[in-house]
């Protein structure tokens, strides 16, 4: 069995964003998450549905197991789910 198909996922070698397109992405984060601090609303969700989000990724098709990434905006998705201001680039949470 291959690391690919013993993890799920897919390969290591798959196409990810342009690094000006990951960068645009960072900051839109950025930006977002400060605007919803600012707001009053916190950082961070719970460990549980940080994790719940996870499990959805790690099921996806863009989903990178290796590097825990996502091929469609470029993020490390164990850091993004637990963001509260963030969202699926295609909308499974």
């Amino acid at each position: 069995q291959s690391k690919i198909e013993q993890f799920g996922g897919i390969s290591a070698n798959s196409t990810m964003p342009s690094k000006l397109s990951m960068l645009n992405n960072l900051k839109n984060s950025i930006v977002n998450n400060v605007k919803s601090v600012a707001q009053g609303n916190p950082l961070n969700i719970s460990k549980e549905d940080a994790n719940s989000r996870l499990e959805i990724c790690k099921n996806c098709e863009f989903f990178n197991a290796i590097n825990e990434r996502c091929t469609k905006c470029g993020c490390n998705m164990a850091l993004k789910t637990y963001l509260k201001a963030e969202k699926c680039p295609v909308g499974k949470w």
